[in-house]
């Protein structure tokens, strides 16, 4: 082989380790996720809202409530305050009097599971899941609120067991991250496509999430939450929304 093509095999070789050694964008991503191992101390107050519409159904809801959540090397707490409880308690029995009756705080209450909550105050545990098996999709420059930021795009391995059986559509699921020029995440969004179909009967439904995320000391957390869901099945759909508030304490 001669100088010139020796040389050249090893420009080349040089150009492919250094692009290697320039790290993969999920790799630095879960690299920053790591340093937010979450154990410390954590402590907030949280509001909820949320409203809905069942179309043909005449279903318009709506309600708000609160709570608060402790996490730390004690365990995680979600705590209801007693006045709360109260009125969850009246709209009960309100609702029993007559079926009409709204109920604003329990519908709040029920719009919301646990694994929400520790979702949020943890996310950066919630995004390392995402990323097993994950793939980027994409990698643009751009800014956010005025600021310099990157955007990733990221197919995400679905999870849903019963995706092998022929009635029901692998989901189609993408998360967004912007991570700003320190590498730490700002905003995640995670789209969501379910899909499944029997003779001529279909069901859809259509999940945006969005969390606006904070440091504090070892953790990443989401100092609020959106979540619409879109859902229709037989001509019918339902669409709510939800959006939570989390103020440290």
């Amino acid at each position: 082989m001669s100088t010139a093509k020796t040389t050249a095999s090893l420009l080349l070789c040089t150009f492919v380790v250094a692009a290697a050694a320039a790290g993969d964008p999920l790799t630095d991503l879960r690299a920053t996720l790591h340093r937010y191992p979450a154990t410390q101390r954590f402590s907030a107050s949280a509001s909820v809202e949320v409203k809905g519409d069942a179309k043909d159904d005449g279903g318009a809801r709506a309600g708000s409530t609160s709570f608060e959540v402790e996490s730390g090397p004690t365990g995680f707490v979600i705590r209801v305050l007693p006045d709360t409880l109260s009125a969850a308690g009246k709209e009960a029995e309100s609702k029993k009097r007559d079926p009409d009756n709204t109920t604003p705080t329990r519908t709040a209450m029920v719009a919301l599971s646990i694994f929400d909550v520790i979702d949020a105050v943890d996310t950066g545990a919630m995004l390392l899941n995402e990323l097993n098996g994950a793939t980027l999709v994409e990698r643009t420059p751009c800014t956010l609120a005025g600021k310099p930021a990157t955007l990733l795009r990221i197919k995400v391995k679905p999870t849903l067991a019963s995706t092998h059986s022929r009635f029901v559509k692998e989901p189609a699921i993408e998360l967004r991250v912007w991570v700003g020029a320190n590498g730490i995440p700002i905003v995640a969004e995670r789209d969501s496509n379910y899909s499944a179909s029997l003779v001529v009967i279909r069901a859809a439904n259509v999940r945006k999430e969005r969390w606006l995320l904070a440091v504090a000391a070892d953790r990443l957390f989401a100092s609020r939450t959106e979540e619409e869901n879109r859902a229709s099945v037989a001509g019918k759909s339902v669409v709510s929304i939800r959006s939570v508030m989390y103020t440290m304490r």
